[in-house]
């Protein structure tokens, strides 16, 4: 299992072609569309890193999903945490999180607290979700040039 740290509090990892992201609002933990390594030396690390965050934290713990009826490892996730599962259809989406439709039945996930984008792994296949990869655009951090200052009071 491959982890990247993105930023403080912002990390993604992958378990074969899935992606998984772990995001931190204040003392709320995010997980989106979390896949468990398997039993292991990697799934005992997981859990372990899971369990401190649990006590640094101490605040909710929230399951979001990108796709109704895709819940890879949320009931576990869930058994683990005492956390709770989101998925489209559910109304808004919680811990300040922002769902932005971006297939049938799926959404992108805004993270305005950490400035980043949360896409189902199908948005990025090729063909995926009817959206062309090419139209798919990354910026690195911060989201500003010189010559276009972003006023990070907006929201």
């Amino acid at each position: 299992m491959k982890v990247s740290k993105i930023a403080e509090g912002l990390w993604a990892w992958g378990v074969g072609q899935c992606s998984s992201a772990y995001l931190e609002h204040g003392d709320v933990m995010i997980f989106v569309d979390p896949l468990l390594p398997p039993p292991g030396d990697d799934r005992d690390r997981f859990t372990r890193a899971i369990n401190r965050d649990l006590a640094r934290l101490g605040g909710p713990v929230h399951v979001l999903l990108t796709r109704h009826g895709h819940p890879r490892d949320a009931d576990a996730l869930v058994a683990m945490t005492g956390g709770t599962v989101w998925h489209p259809g559910m109304g808004p989406s919680p811990a300040g999180m922002h769902a932005l439709p971006v297939g049938e039945g799926a959404v992108a996930l805004w993270s305005p607290v950490h400035r980043a984008l949360v896409v189902p792994d199908a948005v990025q296949a090729e063909g995926g979700m009817g959206l062309d990869p090419a139209a798919i655009i990354v910026t690195s951090r911060p989201l500003s040039c010189p010559e276009h200052p972003v006023d990070d009071r907006a929201e």
